[in-house]
């Protein structure tokens, strides 16, 4: 059990199924079913999704990021970017429970 990916453990802790997650998230189910089973690397911004569905930083689901692509730049500024975007609407939803 200690091999289980570390993405599925996390939807496993949210409780969702992977059905749920899809749905949550906007992506396809067989992606994260692939993604789960180590078949395929994630792009970043399907990783976003899944993060913010799963309400964790997208750091923890870097290790699944597709770095086959030969502009690693490229990949820099897109985490930069999710990061941003996951930070502000992190912000946006601290700030209306606050209200």
């Amino acid at each position: 059990m200690a091999n289980i990916n570390k993405l599925k453990r996390l939807r496993g802790a949210a409780g969702l199924s992977l059905r749920e997650l899809a749905a949550k998230a906007g992506v396809n189910q067989t992606t994260i079913s692939l993604i789960e089973t180590d078949k395929r690397k994630g792009q970043i911004a399907t990783l976003g999704k899944l993060a913010k569905a799963l309400d964790v930083p997208i750091d923890e689901l870097l290790e699944f990021m597709d770095t086959t692509a030969s502009d690693r730049g490229r990949y820099g500024q897109e985490v930069k970017q999710a990061k941003a975007e996951q930070s502000g609407e992190l912000r946006a939803t601290a700030a209306t429970q606050a209200a």
